[in-house]
């Protein structure tokens, strides 16, 4: 059995004391402590872009705290994801996910340097959108028929708009006839 004085028991205790006082300010910390990132994977003033900010100014505001959108493009989304996938899991950096930088360029891409499936924690869907194809008013095509009909009488006449290399509407385009390659 040990046995120590009276005096350095009491000194130990405060000691012990003082400690757990310090210390538990620290564990106490309620999420968040400091100003969040919301990386966006895609350029400014985009549709992505604009989804960021509306829903970090909500998030901010029941949070009371700060988020702070960055936006991280290139490479078909994969530069600002990697960003979010290689971040500290603290809940500090959140990213915006979607079918190009979590489906098409993890395949499009061999080594994009992360993996969809295991890299992120789904939080939750925010927004949905579709792609669409149009044409101008005044065009001889009127529906996809009639597009792709005029795309064979006309080869190399046609062009198309897209976000690049990887993004849905570059991989859409090769399903159309006549497109430029």
């Amino acid at each position: 059995m040990i046995l120590i004085s009276r005096a350095k028991f009491v000194v130990a205790m405060v000691t012990f004391g003082c400690g757990l006082l310090t210390a538990s300010p620290v564990l106490s910390q309620a999420y968040p402590a400091r100003p969040i990132m919301l990386v966006v994977p895609f350029a400014a003033g985009g549709g992505n872009d604009i989804v960021a900010r509306v829903i970090a100014e909500k998030i901010g505001r029941t949070l009371g705290q700060q988020v702070v959108v960055e936006n991280r493009p290139g490479a078909a989304g994969t530069i600002g994801t990697l960003q979010v996938a290689k971040s500290a899991p603290d809940g500090y950096v959140l990213g915006l996910g979607s079918n190009a930088t979590l489906a098409i360029a993890p395949a499009y891409y061999p080594n994009a340097g992360y993996n969809p499936l295991t890299s992120f924690s789904p939080v939750g869907l925010i927004a949905t959108s579709a792609l669409v194809l149009m044409v101008n008013r005044s065009a001889p095509a009127h529906s996809v028929q009639e597009l792709i009909a005029y795309a064979k009488r006309e080869p190399g006449r046609l062009t198309y708009g897209s976000g690049g290399n990887g993004s849905p509407a570059h991989l859409m385009e090769r399903y159309l006839p006549s497109a430029p390659q």
